[in-house]
């Protein structure tokens, strides 16, 4: 069964939940924090890079930035025995390279910081926000690209779209078109890459997600088949 990793919010994780019977996932959420070796949800482009080269330990992340950067490492509300969790990132380390395809959700241009590292909002309140460039969200797809090689398959999952789903330009959210732009521009020109716009399954049915920024249980049950169409194109 094919391998597929995935890093991104709840949106792309519990979509994966456990492969619904056709791929194997490496990385990916049941519910609420639970999943086949879960760490953590992330949702910008630099977030996934350092996850990366921390899981096949390219560089060294303090514990405090842990606890501040992935979800696991938190102990939100006791969720996880933390003896467990070094376990969990070598099951997904000695997986990586066997993955076929890799997708990664780009739904944010906000960048959270602390002490050099990046960090997520909802794990801490100590950190410096800026708000990323359209130009170096580019850059970060490159440097993404290129950290999987390039005969594997490559997914861009990006946030949902009001103005597709309800097909009102007047319901455009600037800094989601400017993902867009940035994802579908560099999809068009890089090898096996893809972009994946969850609107176009919202825009043929809005009970599949709840009108703001999740998915209904059938939606994420649509979003995975609509993904695993995107893995297995043209294969």
């Amino acid at each position: 069964m094919l391998k597929v990793f995935s890093s991104g919010s709840c949106r792309l994780l519990t979509a994966i939940n456990d492969g619904r019977g056709k791929i194997e996932p490496v990385h990916s959420m049941f519910h609420n924090f639970a999943g086949i070796n879960f760490l953590g949800k992330l949702h910008n482009t630099k977030q996934h890079i350092q996850f990366i080269k921390w899981l096949n330990d390219e560089i060294d992340i303090p514990q405090h930035i842990l606890k501040s950067f992935l979800t696991s490492y938190s102990k939100l509300d006791g969720i996880e025995d933390e003896r467990i969790i070094p376990s969990k990132k070598e099951n997904i380390r000695a997986a990586f390279k066997e993955c076929e395809c890799f997708i990664f959700e780009i739904c944010s241009m906000k960048l959270y910081e602390k002490d050099g590292y990046q960090v997520q909002f909802e794990l801490t309140t100590d950190y410096a926000c800026n708000l990323q460039s359209e130009a170096d969200l580019y850059d970060d797809l490159r440097v993404l690209r290129g950290l999987i090689p390039e005969g594997k398959r490559v997914i861009f999952q990006i946030h949902f779209r009001p103005n597709i789903i309800y097909n009102r330009r007047s319901n455009a959210i600037k800094k989601r078109e400017m993902i867009y732009g940035a994802v579908n521009g560099f999809c068009n020109l890089a090898k096996n890459t893809y972009l994946y716009d969850p609107s176009l399954v919202l825009k043929g049915d809005t009970s599949l997600f709840d009108g703001d920024t999740h998915f209904t249980s059938a939606g994420y049950e649509k979003s995975f088949e609509y993904l695993y169409g995107l893995v297995h194109r043209d294969a």
